[in-house]
């Protein structure tokens, strides 16, 4: 049941897509923009989520203090806030005219309707499953094995390079995947801080909103069809055994 929930919705939208007009889609340079754009920013988004994120999952792996619920709890806000919300937060946040704006302007960098707008909008609503699936990887590592490293000499680093970050890069990896995907399906907040240049999800909204759900129906069935390679091409990378 819970597969037809999922695939007849999906069938549905593929079986009602009139071929002439999906042709005259994979022939539309905005859509083809607008996916690049869109491969674009989850691409800056997820690397800028792995830098922020395994650190911190590594920190609340290893260590202990008051105030670290609360912390683990912060790091699953993004999910739950409304992505309209994330967009007003970080356009007063980074508008122009705001503080870190004006800080961020010095260097050339603006993120009112620019790449960066959208890298720091997916990556806010999607750094959250790095985080979280980081944190499970490390806190799933057998304490043995890292303590017989030390024991024979081996030095904080390469402990955590040769025993603690292989066992848990499978977690890293498919924390990286959901958070790309995450990423890629971003509306609301680009929306409010980033409209252009525009993503998939926008120029669908858009084309939906100025022509209907026939012209919008063949934008959707091609990301669709992209989503689904992109995630046979990421779950087929051997990840190696989770221990």
């Amino acid at each position: 049941m819970c597969l037809l929930f999922i695939m007849v919705p999906l069938l549905n939208l593929l079986a009602s897509t009139e071929i002439s007009a999906f042709k005259k889609t994979l022939r539309d340079e905005e859509v083809w923009q607008a996916i690049l754009t869109t491969l674009k920013g989850a691409g800056l988004s997820t690397a800028t989520g792995l830098v922020l994120g395994v650190p911190l999952a590594y920190c609340l792996s290893e260590m202990e203090f008051k105030g670290k619920k609360v912390v683990e709890s912060i790091i699953n806000i993004p999910i739950v806030i409304p992505h309209v919300a994330v967009g007003i937060i970080l356009l007063k946040l980074l508008n122009s005219n705001s503080p870190f704006g004006k800080i961020f302007s010095k260097f050339g960098i603006s993120f009112v309707d620019t790449i960066c707008g959208i890298a720091v909008a997916m990556c806010f609503v999607s750094i959250s499953y790095s985080i979280s699936s980081s944190l499970l990887g490390f806190r799933s590592i057998n304490k043995e094995l890292v303590w017989t490293a030390r024991s024979l000499g081996a030095p904080p680093v390469e402990v955590f390079k040769r025993v603690i970050f292989p066992l848990a890069l499978p977690y890293i990896l498919r924390g990286a995947i959901l958070s790309f995907a995450r990423a890629v399906s971003e509306v609301g907040a680009l929306l409010i801080i980033a409209y252009y240049p525009k993503t998939a999800p926008i120029l669908m909204l858009e084309r939906f909103e100025n022509y209907g759900l026939k012209a919008s129906t063949p934008i959707a069935v091609l990301v669709v069809l992209i989503s689904l390679l992109i995630f046979v091409l990421f779950l087929s990378i051997p990840l190696g055994k989770e221990k």
